[in-house]
């Protein structure tokens, strides 16, 4: 799906939106297993949810344009640095307040450690940094919602 495409399909008056940042191929895998949110608070947030996401908001995409030109400013393959190569596309239904990590493993006891998942039904797709296409996630609690099958030949 191109990137105009997927922008129309945002409802933000019923939706938060989240991205997290990934290297080629670990897209598919995060929306087949889910997001794995797993480390120290070091951040202290209140959600932990925001030490490996951040917020997509209507003003980041309100110009495709400037969205596409902020997608490509955050690719990068470098050897020496991390591989951004693909934006995984989170969502989060209003009355859920980003409340979308359900306990994985285990909370240390000074509650600073924690792992946690985002399951697949809150992955909404994945951003390809290098065409700027964007592939749903067929399995989205939320698909019917975003994505007119015949519009986008999209077959579940």
């Amino acid at each position: 799906m191109e990137l105009t495409e997927f922008i129309k399909t945002l409802d933000f008056d019923s939706y938060n939106y989240l991205y997290h940042e990934t290297s080629r191929g670990t897209g598919k895998q995060i929306v087949e297993e889910g997001l794995l949110v797993n480390g120290n608070n070091i951040l202290n947030v209140d959600n932990i949810l925001f030490t490996t996401t951040l917020p997509l908001t209507k003003d980041m995409v309100n110009d495709p344009e400037e969205f596409s030109s902020f997608l490509k400013q955050e690719k990068s393959t470098s050897s020496l640095f991390r591989d951004v190569s693909e934006m995984v596309i989170i969502v989060s239904p209003k009355d859920y307040d980003n409340n979308i990590v359900s306990p994985f493993n285990a909370y240390a006891d000074d509650e600073n450690y924690y792992q946690g998942i985002v399951e697949p039904n809150f992955i909404l797709g994945v951003i390809n940094l290098e065409d700027l296409t964007f592939t749903p996630n067929l399995e989205c609690e939320y698909y019917d919602d975003f994505y007119d099958i015949e519009s986008y030949n999209i077959h579940k």
